[in-house]
């Protein structure tokens, strides 16, 4: 390609910014112009269940640090990061919660956190392991395949922040179904693979022998590749491991540049692919029969107008509405808001089927920072704090149902406008469709111009 892959982004980043329902395409996009600009990697651990990927992290960094188990224990991704010890749960609401190692199975264990409850994102913790260090990323994904289906949502929903994987295997199974299902879905996203066989203490060397050489085989049938790196290793022992450090260190430092702008690629290929569809189902909508729209747009409308009376009651029973003042309120309104802005959002999918973004504010809990005199939520009289979130509410409330009613074109009297934001849509797909069949190397950058007009059929989907 001419242009380089920070470029693309950009370009991509561009294109989709002001577009109303591409807010999640859009974060992708500046998420991955972030990485790009500070070369900063992330490796993730995947496997089936019960494959010992939180021991193998454990082996790497040189300390048990994560929970282990003989179960499928690890319901959320673990994000490890160099830097002085630390431990903070990230959870889908927006809050940040510092907690200490020793709690943290409270977590991220099946057992304890059945079912994900406690809407648990992520867990960032940071420690003083060599191998973290220079911007190195190591994460231990929830195990996929078992009986508990939301680890298994929530891993391969991460797959798509991966740049490089150590795809984990057991002596104790035959690659299966399953594993080759993770590998097909990992390759979409990252750049590169390195391959563990786990567990080989448990099984003598003609066994070892046999199994290494049938992954090999497949690995390599499913990787198109001749020859594909395997390493046997036990984790609990730590036989085989300064092997697998030894090549994953030597790759990883030496071709950080390379990996990032093939995972961007691969990564900015899918951001397109996603906006299209966003744009496809927005379609959608708009040919719906008349009658049918109209009961959407009633339904959408009745849920926001039903909402104040909502927030009023949430407002009455955290006691905001009374003029006394409740340390920690001003936090307690900030996370009832995220929850409101993710209930908007839920609510946009479930009555129109299409996906609608908002940035959710980051809350730390504990922050030094926000604590005694410096903290003047904690100063503050409830009703006022009430006020000022009934107000924002409200105004949230009013601003998507107004941007519904103008995506959509309902009461649209202007033709012109019509025609515009359809012109406009279609110009980004056509240019979204270029961009990724570059990203594909399936069009060249620079083709000849066309010598066809744009007809008046090329404005409708």
């Amino acid at each position: 390609m001419e242009k380089n892959i920070l470029e693309y982004v950009k370009e991509v980043r561009g294109l989709l910014a002001g577009q109303e329902l591409l807010g999640a395409q859009t974060a992708r996009a500046a998420a991955l112009q972030e990485k790009l600009e500070d070369q900063s990697l992330v490796v993730s651990v995947i496997g089936q269940f019960k494959r010992g990927k939180s021991c193998l992290v454990n082996a790497l960094l040189g300390e048990d640090i994560l929970p282990t188990g003989i179960v499928p224990i690890t319901s959320a991704a673990t994000k490890m990061r160099y830097g002085k010890p630390s431990c903070c749960v990230r959870f889908f609401n927006g809050v940040v919660k510092p907690v200490s190692e020793d709690q943290l199975g409270a977590y991220i264990n099946e057992q304890q956190n059945p079912g994900n409850a406690l809407g648990v994102e992520s867990v960032d913790m940071t420690a003083e392991a060599d191998f973290l260090k220079d911007g190195l990323t190591l994460v231990d994904t929830p195990g996929i395949g078992s009986y508990h289906k939301n680890n298994t949502d929530a891993a391969y929903a991460f797959i798509r922040e991966s740049d490089a994987v150590v795809f984990l295997l057991s002596v104790d199974s035959p690659i299966n179904e399953i594993e080759i299902d993770i590998l097909r879905n990992t390759k979409e996203y990252a750049a590169k693979f390195f391959f563990a066989v786990n567990k080989i203490d448990t099984i003598g060397e003609a066994d070892r022998k046999a199994y290494v050489s049938y992954c090999k085989s497949l690995l390599g049938m499913l990787m198109g590749a001749d020859d594909v790196a395997l390493f046997p290793i036990s984790a609990l022992t730590g036989e085989g491991l300064d092997a697998l450090k030894t090549e994953l260190n030597v790759n990883l430092r030496a071709k950080v540049r390379e990996i990032l702008e093939e995972s961007a690629r691969l990564k900015l290929k899918d951001v397109c692919g996603s906006a299209l569809s966003q744009i496809e189902l927005y379609w959608k909508v708009l040919l719906m029969p008349p009658a049918q729209l109209k009961g959407c747009l009633t339904d959408f409308k009745n849920y926001l107008a039903a909402l104040p009376e909502e927030t009023a009651k949430t407002v009455h029973e955290l006691e905001a509405d009374r003029d006394i003042i409740i340390p920690g309120l001003e936090e307690t309104l900030k996370v009832k808001l995220n929850e409101y802005k993710m209930g908007l959002s839920g609510r946009v999918t479930e009555v129109f089927g299409m996906d609608y973004h908002y940035e959710l504010p980051e809350l730390r809990e504990g922050d030094p920072t926000q604590t005694g005199a410096e903290n003047r939520g904690s100063w503050r009289l409830a009703s006022e704090l009430g006020r000022e979130y009934l107000e924002e509410t409200a105004r949230l409330a009013e601003e998507l149902g107004r941007t519904i009613d103008e995506v959509l074109m309902y009461r649209e009297s202007d033709t012109v406008a019509v025609v515009n934001r359809i012109y406009t849509l279609n110009k980004l797909t056509r240019t979204l469709k270029r961009i990724r069949r570059i990203l594909e190397g399936t069009e060249e950058e620079n083709p000849a111009p066309s010598t066809h007009p744009i007809k008046m059929t090329d404005l409708c989907p």
